[in-house]
């Protein structure tokens, strides 16, 4: 009888679930041996000063992730050019959504256009160097608008939509930069639409939110076409809202980098895909990381309208 099947079809499912449960079981997993890495993360940015994250690694189950305990400190940090020298001090700023500091080294001088700078790190007995070329070329953003609704590999999502021409004759790679208000009733999309800044913030405090976007794009096959981006808000909101939308364009170590990391949280969320290894770059074997340049499009303001 269906009516009877029904029945036992749930009835085996439940006993299955059970069995399962009744089979959960705690271990210890032992700890492996760790070699701590250096990640070195700094950028050049005209009419902007050096801005450099030098950090440590921890172990995947260390549960550390305080940047006050991550930062390598009393390092001896210079960005030079052909003429003119800058020593980095380190510096932090508060975080609000994270109700922490973070924390990095900081130049004095800003960043000149089309000038060649040189990164040289003293920690010890250990010296770290790379190159980067502040020779980039700003985006200019043709239009912004807005999806209700836009589908990825971690499911539908609104967007908002960029438009803008790839810059003809150069090799090219983009990152989107978005700014807004966020109060305390915000919530972070990413985060499990948790409390973004409780308790962080009080009732009716304000603040302004920069979220970058986690993926890189080249200009690899759409060389001086028309570009379409469209990227999920990190923060969900019951009104309209103001964005101010920016496109940053960023050296071809900074997207390398990135573009691994953003392929190594996918592999995270997708089984199918296989593991994603940060590479060695600048610094060789002596540190993961890059010191990269980029420069910004002008910003375009837009209404976002309510996604509720």
């Amino acid at each position: 009888m269906p009516g009877a099947m029904k029945f036992f079809n749930i009835f085996m499912i439940t006993g299955i679930i059970l069995t399962a449960w009744a089979c959960q079981s705690e271990i210890d997993l032992p700890r492996l041996p760790y070699d701590t890495e250096v990640i070195i993360q700094g950028v050049m940015e005209p009419d902007s000063v050096a801005i450099v994250y030098f950090n440590r690694t921890v172990p995947y189950l260390d549960g550390t992730t305080d940047p006050a305990k991550l930062v390598i400190r009393n390092a001896d940090i210079v960005v030079q050019s052909s003429y003119e020298s800058d020593r980095l001090y380190l510096d932090s700023v508060y975080l609000p959504l994270d109700c922490r500091y973070s924390y990095f080294y900081r130049g004095n001088t800003k960043a000149k256009h089309n000038t060649t700078y040189t990164l040289t790190i003293n920690d010890g007995e250990k010296t770290y160097t790379a190159t980067t070329s502040t020779a980039l070329t700003p985006a200019v953003i043709d239009s912004v608008s807005y999806t209700p609704a836009f589908n990825d590999l971690y499911g539908e999502h609104e967007g908002v939509i960029t438009y803008f021409k790839d810059i003809l004759g150069e090799e090219n790679y983009y990152r989107f930069q978005m700014a807004r208000k966020a109060h305390i009733n915000s919530r972070d999309v990413t985060g499990g639409d948790r409390d973004l800044l409780v308790p962080c913030l009080g009732e009716g405090d304000t603040i302004m939110f920069t979220e970058i976007g986690r993926s890189v794009y080249s200009d690899k096959n759409l060389t001086s076409q028309q570009i379409k981006l469209i990227i999920e808000p990190a923060l969900t909101h019951t009104t309209v809202v103001t964005i101010l939308v920016r496109i940053q364009s960023i050296d071809k170590a900074t997207f390398e980098f990135y573009d691994q990391l953003d392929g190594q949280k996918l592999a995270q969320f997708n089984p199918f895909v296989e593991p994603v290894l940060i590479n060695d770059g600048q610094f060789g074997k002596d540190a993961k990381g890059f010191f990269g340049s980029m420069i910004r499009s002008e910003g375009v303001e837009f209404e976002m309208p309510s996604d509720d």
